[in-house]
């Protein structure tokens, strides 16, 4: 008879025992699916976005907008995938986003700007151009690395307008000159370039060779020549001028720091 009660006893014990697992289970399952509503809707919400970065083209202001984020949005819930595409989506030459959450209420954001930007030189700024020649920003000061343009007198500085000025080919054979550059992989080396004569197109590279194109004839075929050139027949410290003028023909003429200054002003800055 002890035994029985004895076993009666472990048996309601080991019941009660379950049971408050199970309570305390419930109770601890209630509370993180509380906490985790909590987290997103009350609390660890944003309060500072902050950008950070060396900006020529945009600025801080631009980036965060562009990101979506608003303060008051929960830190959680959103994609850090997301938002980095967005602002490279939206603002085409950042190179590089990374986004990062600091508990309790920070999100930084951290950019690069592109170096191989398209920025027209004008009177009293700049204006900064997608590859198909859409003005993108205008500034009233610019200091970055970028393809710089000379000799364009552009009929609108609109952001959202597309570059349009008196002298039409100057346009055409720009773009033409970027879509060459881009597809070879050179426009990162190009450095400025001007197209305001249809017979003598000119194009700066790595700030030390001066490249004569003459007219817009054979461009693919120049364009070949001068990627041979300065992969393979020129060394990084040649300081030139590189006439492709003549259809077929590459002929480098030395220069020194001086010559090379004078050139590229007459024939690149005027």
């Amino acid at each position: 008879m002890a035994d029985r009660n004895n076993k009666r006893r472990k048996k309601k014990k080991t019941a009660f025992v379950y049971i408050l697992r199970r309570i305390y289970a419930i109770l601890f399952l209630a509370a993180a699916i509380t906490g985790i509503v909590l987290s997103l809707t009350v609390f660890f919400n944003i309060e500072n976005i902050e950008v950070r970065g060396v900006l020529e083209i945009y600025t801080k202001q631009e980036v965060s907008n562009a990101s979506g984020l608003r303060k008051g949005d929960n830190i959680f819930r959103f994609s850090a995938y997301n938002t980095k595409n967005r602002i490279m989506r939206e603002l085409p030459y950042i190179s590089e986003a990374v986004i990062k959450r600091y508990l309790p209420s920070t999100v930084i954001i951290t950019v690069k700007e592109a170096d191989n930007a398209l920025v027209l030189v004008c009177e009293g700024g700049f204006l900064v151009l997608s590859q198909d020649m859409r003005i993108i920003n205008s500034l009233n000061t610019y200091s970055g690395k970028s393809l710089m343009i000379y000799g364009i007198d552009p009929n609108s500085r609109k952001v959202g307008d597309m570059l349009e000025t008196e002298n039409e080919s100057s346009v055409k054979n720009l773009q033409e000159m970027v879509s060459y550059l881009s597809s070879m992989d050179l426009l990162s080396d190009a450095s400025a370039i001007n197209t305001s004569d249809k017979l003598d197109l000119f194009l700066l590279m790595d700030d030390r060779v001066l490249v004569k194109f003459g007219t817009s004839g054979d461009m693919e075929r120049k364009f070949l020549m001068l990627s041979e050139m300065m992969s393979n027949q020129l060394s990084p410290e040649d300081t030139g001028i590189l006439d492709l003028s003549v259809s077929g023909k590459a002929t480098f003429a030395p220069r020194s720091g001086e010559e090379m200054e004078e050139a590229v002003e007459e024939l690149i800055l005027n």
